[in-house]
């Protein structure tokens, strides 16, 4: 940067500051840079430094009350949003990934696609049969509330064997799932005892917005800043007296 310019932004400056100093203490040069004058600005600036540090102290404190606030309420949302998460997904399990199939039969981890149905294999029972007469196989899914589906294979197009084994293969993934089940359920059990737990933990919250409202209160009823306002008053009397300008 040219030394023109820096000699351009030291004078901006300059001049910056010889205007506030005007803006602060008016009533004309003298008053506001005059050495005479220096102990009527000194009071005039340190009733304003009084003024500025109790209620610059009264926002930080309440800044602080609120941010402890949040974060308390923060760690208990989150805490409860977690847990319910958690239940939601034991609850709620997804059918898990494609493990085989079988016609309109689809085997995944967690549950039996057929055709646009899915069911769960916790519980599901499962039985084939077979027509000799017409080579015809048919395995039997009947659902833990009694309701059953039939699936028919042709045995020109799957064998008897091969709708066998993927019978049984049904049958090991139902026995799992019902393992399974019984592990989840326990699992439900104890993440709903969890979920009570954070609910009711509230104390933190509470204490926060306890300690926020004697915050608030404590700034509004000190007297020490309506103290500090009536002598900046007093000394801005004095001032608009001495120049016969108030000052801000």
């Amino acid at each position: 940067m040219p030394a023109i310019w820096w000699l351009v932004i030291v004078v901006a400056f300059g001049v910056g500051w010889v205007v506030w100093r005007l803006v602060l203490y008016p009533g004309g040069w003298a008053y506001a840079f005059h050495e005479r004058y220096r102990a009527d600005r000194e009071a005039l600036g340190d009733a304003r430094a009084a003024v500025r540090e109790l209620k610059g102290t009264a926002r930080r404190e309440l800044w602080q009350a609120q941010t402890a606030v949040a974060r308390a309420e923060k760690a208990y949302g989150s805490r409860v949003s977690r847990v319910e998460a958690g239940l939601q997904q034991l609850r709620r399990p997804n059918r898990g990934d494609h493990v085989d199939r079988l016609g309109q039969i689809v085997l995944h981890e967690h549950a039996v696609v057929v055709g646009d149905d899915e069911v769960p294999l916790a519980g599901l029972h499962v039985r084939f049969d077979l027509a000799r007469s017409t080579h015809v196989s048919y395995v039997y899914l009947t659902q833990p509330d009694g309701q059953r589906r039939l699936e028919r294979y042709a045995g020109e197009e799957f064998p008897e064997d091969t709708v066998r084994q993927f019978s049984v293969r049904l049958q090991n993934a139902a026995v799992t799932a019902n393992h399974l089940q019984a592990l989840r359920e326990n699992d439900i059990r104890k993440l709903e005892a969890e979920l009570r737990e954070a609910r009711e933990a509230t104390e933190p919250v509470q204490t926060a917005r306890e300690l926020l409202e004697e915050t608030r209160t404590r700034h509004g009823s000190a007297p020490q800043l309506p103290k500090a306002r009536a002598a900046l008053d007093d000394a801005r009397d004095a001032w608009q007296e001495l120049t016969g300008r108030r000052p801000l």
